[in-house]
């Protein structure tokens, strides 16, 4: 019963961190933007905050970025 239990939460938070944007993702589609509204900020939270400031001035690719880090979605590395 163990083994399935830990089966089951594994195949869980394998399933859970799919929704992330990863880095490449966010460079890809937000790069310009970052360049053009937040080239003096640092990256990670600094750099999502700055692009979350500048919204309204962001590029539709961007902004869909952006929302789904606005539902929750985190970035991830992959």
């Amino acid at each position: 019963m163990k083994t399935i239990l830990g089966i089951a939460t594994l195949a869980l938070m394998m399933t859970t961190s799919a929704y992330a944007v990863s880095v490449g993702e966010l460079i890809g589609k937000c790069g310009d933007d970052s360049k053009i509204y937040c080239k003096d900020v640092g990256y990670g939270d600094a750099m999502q905050e700055c692009l979350d400031g500048a919204y309204a001035k962001l590029t539709p690719e961007c902004k869909l970025v952006m929302d789904r880090l606005r539902d929750g979605e985190r970035v991830s590395l992959f």
